[in-house]
């Protein structure tokens, strides 16, 4: 696994270069890729050749070499832990902690630690 970290065009090029090795791996031809996806040629050869294409039609081709699977685990949420787990099954709260007054706070303070004599 690469650590390289891609610009956002690099990162589109080399979606369009992952797509044609796809293609070439399963012995297509671009314009049977481009039929079969409903697009033309020329938008198939813009996405293998530098990503520039609209995600609509990268969908398609996406759909065309049945890659959805993939693209489902893009962006996948992470593995919750067990306490996790646990807290998303906890019962929710019904109310608001209720919280005292300013006044009863400050008097309270001002009154200082209580004094216990024997």
């Amino acid at each position: 696994m690469s650590l390289n970290l891609f610009s956002e065009s690099e990162m589109i090029a080399e979606l369009g270069l992952r797509l044609k090795a796809y293609r070439l791996k399963r012995n297509m031809l671009q314009k049977e890729l481009a039929d079969n996806a409903g697009i033309s040629v020329s938008a198939l050869k813009k996405l293998e050749n530098n990503g520039k294409v609209t995600l609509e039609n990268f969908m398609k081709v996406v759909f065309a070499l049945r890659l959805e699977r993939e693209m489902m685990n893009l962006f996948t949420p992470p593995a919750l832990s067990i306490a996790q787990v646990e807290a998303l099954n906890a019962p929710g709260r019904q109310r608001a902690t209720k919280r005292s007054s300013k006044k009863s706070t400050l008097s309270s303070s001002k009154q200082g630690p209580l004094n216990h004599e024997s």
